[in-house]
């Protein structure tokens, strides 16, 4: 196995079409090491730094964050699990500045085998949504921020697909039906590319 290079899975999709439930699963399975964008925004945000506070602004207007501000943190948390792993990424890439700024920064040193390309109808995405955000916590479960969201997501992460599909492999499922559902036809998919 080469582990010069670090071995990436992109999942993709809109909002609230699964991805962090199908990423848990997949984990499991997989034995993958999952890392959120999100999250590592989120987390950047709570310890307070400036690229915190510009985060924060960001994703309040329910916009994408500066490329390089994702990559390299993704990068460093990436260097620190090192390159025998899988890394799932979750949410990445979003637009087609995300793509030239992940192959600025990570240029070859990096295998992708799959983008996981998750579907879904969108008015059934913002019930999910507004129901999850009666538990969630998070400050952009609200309608307008979701339909912001999903402006962005149709404007600019839906016209990156082709692209997606020309950098490597790429399994496209709808991401309605049941989360165990959803996971079987991924694991039908991905037993093809992730070697045990």
């Amino acid at each position: 196995m080469d582990t010069s290079k670090y071995r990436v899975i992109f999942i993709i999709g809109p909002p609230g079409v699964g991805k962090n439930t199908q990423c848990d699963l997949l984990v499991k399975k997989y034995n993958l090491i999952h890392l959120g964008a999100g999250d590592l925004l989120r987390a950047e945000i709570k310890t307070g730094s400036e690229d915190g506070k510009l985060i924060k602004g960001i994703i309040e207007k329910g916009q994408i964050v500066p490329v390089k501000i994702t990559c390299n943190l993704l990068k460093k948390a990436m260097d620190e699990k090192g390159k025998d792993k899988i890394f799932l990424i979750d949410g990445y890439p979003r637009n087609q500045d995300n793509i030239n700024g992940w192959k600025e920064v990570f240029g070859d040193s990096y295998i992708l085998v799959t983008s996981i390309i998750l579907k879904a109808d969108e008015d059934a995405l913002i019930k999910r949504l507004l129901e999850r955000g009666k538990t969630s916590g998070r400050s952009d479960d609200n309608i307008e921020t979701i339909k912001k969201r999903f402006e962005t997501n149709k404007k600019e992460s839906e016209p990156i697909i082709p692209e997606l599909k020309k950098m490597g492999h790429s399994i496209e499922i709808d991401g309605m039906g049941t989360p165990d559902n959803v996971f079987k036809e991924l694991c039908k998919e991905l037993d093809k590319v992730i070697k045990k």
